[in-house]
């Protein structure tokens, strides 16, 4: 495609997107353009950057009324509609191929609601082909770019969009952008695509970030072979039963899939049928060159992780007590036995328990990130589930099946408490110097062996937004 046709086409996305955004929004359904002419504003190449598509995206709730409003503007999807997806195609018949992927969410992001909250919040009005659209403020876009770089397929274009932001946008966007990573339970995917660029590597290093412990995740930012690539996520399901489904998609996906992936698929049963043979002789040819490419993903995660494990000259403390106190992390290697722990949970308490149990591993991991980076009364939990209360021995198995710390199992208790309306301070103590400083950290009124050889270095009271509805002393 020359450089005229790809500008044309281009202009043409622009006029579609006004019009497709008018139209949303006469139905009252807000919209926000992910990419396209809003991106390459951001990024100071507009008029310079090309795109093929238009993306969408609409708060969860309105993802069916807007998939609506397109079917009545003419536009089909070559594809059903699959609620675990977070984007559906969507394409316009005509002389010019034209594809809008409207989204609910985004790659790597667990909280798809709070990514619309978010990023509707901060968005902008952009002039654009005689109109006006809305597009995400710039820690938004630090965050879709690099969450569209750990997984950019078979295109360059994502990693050179990275390159891009990591020289136009400054320290304050990328650490937003890190705390907006975690608000939407996007910080693993975050660490990844940012790590895919040298300089990304460098700063994710300053916003100590964690690098990825998932082969699946670290092949796909560095754009490993498909093949590998499905190896590693078989490898990293829990369940024979998962991994036989996976498999199952893998080397037999539907008839609809082939046909929206495959030209060959169109033509007739037949048609389909060779395609099917092709693509599976394609994979099992290419496994023998996947296997090493697979030790070698986890050679170098290995690596990488040991050389972050080394001390370095200057670090900052992990939270703001003077450097004496050394709160040990949770053992590394080990495999969290999460999973099953979790069916036995479901078959014993319910449901009701399972969702106390998760509350319980997302704070211990929403900790591991903001402590090396925040202040200790600057660390944010998000509250536990309404029948959490009775759940007391759940929250402590939790904490004991993903190995937290002394200080991570003291804040993950003081918030559960919180949301119980008790109030209990966090106390971190030393050891008197003949015993070498060691440090440990507790709750106020909880039996705790250790305590008792510590002298008190310093308290912090349960914050008074984790109290609901106030507090009462604990006794």
């Amino acid at each position: 495609m020359t450089t005229i046709s790809r500008s044309a086409r281009c202009l043409a996305l622009d006029a579609t997107a006004v019009a497709v955004c008018a139209a949303l929004a006469d139905q009252g359904i807000p919209a926000l353009l992910l990419k396209g002419s809003g991106l390459a504003h951001r990024l100071g190449l507009l008029g310079r950057r090309v795109y093929s598509d238009i993306d969408l995206l609409v708060a969860p709730g309105a993802f069916h009324p807007a998939q609506r409003v397109l079917a009545g503007l003419g536009w089909h999807s070559p594809l059903p509609d699959d609620p675990a997806a977070y984007e559906r195609p969507w394409r316009l018949p005509g002389p010019v191929a034209l594809t809008v992927d409207l989204h609910r969410g985004f790659h790597g992001v667990g909280d798809r609601e709070a990514l619309w909250v978010e990023l509707h919040a901060s968005a902008e009005p952009f002039a654009l082909a005689g109109g006006t659209v809305l597009v995400p403020g710039a820690t938004a876009t630090a965050l879709l770019v690099a969450l569209h770089a750990a997984v950019p397929g078979s295109s360059a274009g994502p990693r050179a969009d990275l390159a891009r932001a990591l020289a136009v946008f400054p320290d304050p966007v990328w650490r937003a952008a890190a705390d907006l990573a975690e608000r939407i339970d996007a910080a693993p995917l975050f660490a990844v695509g940012l790590r895919a660029e040298p300089a990304g590597a460098e700063r994710a290093t300053a916003l100590a970030l964690d690098r990825p412990a998932s082969s699946a995740l670290w092949l796909r930012a560095r754009r490993g072979s498909s093949v590998a690539l499905g190896l590693a996520r078989l490898a990293e399901l829990p369940t024979v039963r998962a991994r036989l489904g996976y498999l199952a998609r893998r080397l037999y996906p539907t008839a609809v899939e082939m046909r929206y992936t495959v030209p060959l698929a169109r033509r007739g049963w037949h048609g389909l049928l060779l395609a099917r043979v092709l693509r599976f002789g394609r994979h099992v040819g290419r496994v023998p060159r996947a296997v090493p490419e697979l030790r070698r993903a986890a050679r170098r995660i290995a690596e990488e992780a040991a050389s972050d494990r080394r001390p370095q000259a200057g670090a900052p403390p992990l939270v703001d007590i003077p450097p004496l106190v050394d709160i040990p992390p949770p053992a590394a290697g080990r495999r969290s036995p999460l999973p099953g722990a979790l069916v036995r949970l479901v078959r014993r308490d319910g449901l009701p328990a399972l969702r106390t149990a998760l509350w319980t591993a997302r704070a211990v991991r929403l900790l591991r990130r903001q402590l090396p980076r925040r202040r200790l009364d600057a660390v944010r939990l998000p509250p536990p589930p309404a029948v959490a209360g009775g759940h007391r021995h759940v929250v402590l198995g939790a904490l004991r099946r993903t190995g937290a710390n002394c200080i991570e199992r003291s804040l993950v208790l003081q918030r559960w408490y919180a949301s119980q309306r008790i109030a209990r301070t966090l106390v971190i103590g030393v050891t008197t110097p003949s015993e070498g400083f060691r440090a440990h950290a507790w709750l106020d009124g909880e039996t705790d062996a250790e305590q008792q050889s510590m002298m008190e270095l310093t308290r912090r009271p349960t914050p008074p937004g984790w109290l609901a509805g106030g507090g009462r002393a604990a006794h």
